[in-house]
């Protein structure tokens, strides 16, 4: 067993059963004309005619969700519970008894959730706008005063993200008693589990063309299990997170699963900046993996979790606020909502949108963000102290007088790779690195940074321009009195894909730009 932390993560094993390795991300319908974001969009005459694909992959979704429950398979519980719940209506029968037993509260009879009470529940204690519900005695007991400090704790998250301009996480008619938002508390520390959000909000003839949902959400009962950070900061950043989750799902609770996840990690550190608990997944994100898709999503690694790294440095370069949180990611779910006359974009789409409403586009700042990884500790404000990895490069070469030395480098869609160049014996006057670069059009998402360091440190950057067909030859100083190193950065921004494909990325797609080959050749010339 490997035992990592994770908001919504089981502690799981590593090694997966052969039966259940279908992506948690399989759709069972074919896009939607009313937007773009849905993983299974669930009107029925959207559906694709081959109802037994429907099925098979929902039966799926069921068996990757008790997977992750049981700690058999690696993977995210919240985000597994929404695939159930986002395919539940492809299902009859035990099947669909399955389902709804995953997804049934705690008190419901009859049910196989991952939290259920074995004794009457207490009653609840509830704000304005949330009730806490905890049994007082048995294995998911919680104390009175336990209890005050978790609705005190999700009353100030909720009031956080309304003043910051979120909707509120939608009402569920009267279950759990009433119409305000429910968290249950159990034993949930034994299982790896820190907490969940999911949505018994079932599919109907009058939601069928919208994608809001309401949500309800579990924690940990004390979270003494766990050890690292104190139980109250755990209780803390968990809240944040998952209750991100219950306000997602108010906009579109069928956007991409990489956004909702990277979101959520990132506004862990915006609501509680002294618990820095995703500092953890920066090992598996584009600080350390460049050359992974930044659009990933992997139940087993975690890399998209670490993609809140991304979504910081964005709101870091747009630091515009609202009500204490940054205005760039509300206006990233504005234009994903899925709610009645929403924009209804998916992830990579809204990105972009709100990016180029900001004077840029989500390609150019992944080129930033690459160059950024390079030096953490200076392009971020919480990155000194070897905090945030330092991203690796590609390779590094040493150039002297008249050398050449060229590379190529295949990239995936949404990743980068970094050369350095280093002058060798070049102290005379006049030196300058001519690059040549032959790389696919612009159209096809390819393009190149190059940054240059003086030997005390000063670093300048820019963007280099290519011509239609992808080709450009620049020169930068290169005297080794005057120039440390060059470093050529090389990005495949592209955002194009065919959506609903079964794919694990942005609008469950396969991106059309894969694999691009990008070449340079760096020459020592005066």
């Amino acid at each position: 067993m490997s035992h990592r932390p994770a908001r919504s993560r089981a502690l799981v094993a590593l090694v997966a059963s052969a039966a259940l390795t279908t992506s948690l991300l399989a759709t069972y319908a074919a896009p939607s004309a009313t937007g773009l974001s849905a993983a299974a969009r669930p009107d029925a005459g959207d559906r694709v005619a081959t109802a037994s694909r429907a099925e098979r992959q929902a039966v799926s979704a069921v068996a990757r969700a008790r997977g992750v429950v049981s700690g058999e398979q690696p993977g995210d519980l919240t985000m597994a519970l929404r695939e159930v719940a986002n395919t539940r209506s492809a299902l009859t029968g035990a099947d669909r008894r399955a389902a709804d037993g995953l997804l049934a509260r705690p008190t419901d009879p009859g049910g196989d959730p991952p939290l259920d009470y074995a004794v009457p529940e207490a009653t609840p204690v509830c704000s304005a706008d949330v009730c806490v519900h905890y049994v007082a005695a048995g294995p998911d007991a919680a104390t009175p005063a336990y209890v005050d400090t978790v609705l005190a704790t999700l009353t100030a998250v909720h009031d956080r993200y309304r003043a910051a301009g979120y909707r509120e996480p939608r009402p569920d008619g009267k279950r759990g008693g009433n119409a305000k938002i429910d968290v249950y508390l159990g034993q949930l520390g034994d299982q790896g589990l820190y907490g969940y959000c999911t949505s018994d909000e079932p599919e109907t003839s009058a939601n069928s063309r919208t994608y809001d949902r309401w949500a309800y959400c579990a924690l940990d009962n004390d979270y003494a299990e766990f050890p690292t950070n104190t139980p109250l900061e755990n209780l803390q950043v968990t809240v944040a997170h998952e209750y991100f989750h219950a306000t997602q799902y108010a906009y579109d609770r069928y956007e991409d699963a990489w956004l909702l996840e990277a979101t959520a990690a990132w506004v862990e550190d915006e609501v509680y900046d002294g618990v820095d608990d995703n500092l953890q997944y920066l090992r598996s994100s584009q600080l350390a993996q460049p050359r992974v898709p930044l659009d990933t999503f992997n139940g087993a690694t975690g890399f998209h979790y670490g993609t809140w790294s991304y979504v910081r440095y964005l709101t870091e370069t747009f630091p515009a606020r609202k009500g204490g949180l940054p205005r760039l990611v509300l206006d990233l779910f504005t234009k994903a909502d899925g709610a009645r006359g929403g924009p209804d974009q998916y992830s990579w789409q809204a990105l972009d949108s709100v990016l180029r409403a900001r004077g840029t586009s989500a390609a150019k700042m992944l080129g930033r963000y690459a160059v950024a990884n390079r030096r953490p500790a200076q392009s971020y404000a919480e990155g000194r102290a070897n905090r945030y990895p330092t991203a690796p490069l590609l390779q590094a070469r040493r150039v002297g007088a008249g050398q050449t030395k060229a590379g190529s480098v295949r990239l995936k869609h949404l990743t980068t790779a970094t050369v350095r160049l280093t002058p060798q014996a070049l102290r005379q006057r006049g030196w300058r690195l001519r690059l040549a670069l032959d790389l696919p059009p612009a159209v096809r998402g390819a393009s190149a940074l190059v940054t240059s360091a003086t030997p005390g440190g000063r670093v300048t950057t820019r963007t280099v321009r290519t011509d239609k067909q992808g080709d450009a030859v620049v020169r930068v100083p290169f005297s080794s009195r005057k120039v440390a190193w060059v470093e050529l950065t090389l990005v495949n921004g592209s955002g194009r894909f065919t959506c609903f494909t079964r794919g694990a990325f942005s609008c469950q797609g396969t991106p059309v730009d894969n694999a691009l080959r990008l070449q340079f050749a760096a020459t020592a010339v005066r």
